[in-house]
Order: C-alpha cells, then structure tokens, then sequence
C-alpha cells in the first residue's frame, strides 16, 4: 500500500483559539469522528497552530494560515484516498478542501 499525504486547507484564515469553547468542541468532535472513520489505514494526523510562517529566499514571512492540519494514511490507489478525503468535515461541510499527494521513497 502506497502512503498518501492529506492536507487540510480552510476557504479563509482562522484562528481557532478565539473561537467560543462550544464552536470548537462541535468542530473537533467531527473531525474526531472522521479520523477514527480512517481506521488503522491512519498513520500519522493532527491539527496546526494558527500562525504559521513561509521559509522564502528574503528570509520568514507570515504564511496566509489557511492549511489547518495533515494525515498521513496508507491506501489501495490515489482514488481510495481520495475518497477518504472527500468525506472530511470542512469538505462536507463546504468550508476547505484537502489536498491529498502521494508519497514516494527516495
């Protein structure tokens, strides 16, 4: 089985420690459900800090924080990791996307 990347990106930049506890928890618990959907297929995921920042030639710069977490899964083919992603609660909920790239070794 090949490993696949997944990252989550938000349709806008949003720092989810200003958010009100409640909003928080209903968006964690859902990603919660979609990862444990993931099974042992999972390696690897989690969420990002707001705040993060661009390694460029002219030296760090803010990053436009709109990728808000990764997983690392293992599937059959790019279509069946693919369709884990599809089922994502920011792409369900028509709120981001998640950009899956496979992984190769070198």
């Amino acid at each position: 089985m090949a490993k696949y990347i997944l990252l989550y990106k938000s349709d806008e930049a949003s720092d989810w420690s200003q958010l009100p506890e409640p909003e928080v928890k209903k968006i964690m618990q859902a990603w919660g459900e979609w990862v444990g959907s993931i099974g042992a297929a999972r390696k690897d995921s989690g969420p990002f800090k707001f705040g993060g920042k661009s390694a460029t030639k002219d030296g760090p710069k803010d990053a436009d924080n709109l990728f808000t977490g990764y997983a690392i899964i293992e599937a059959q083919n790019f279509d069946e990791a693919l369709s884990i992603a599809q089922k994502a609660p920011n792409v369900q909920g028509g709120t981001g996307t998640i950009e899956v790239y496979e992984a190769f070794g070198i």
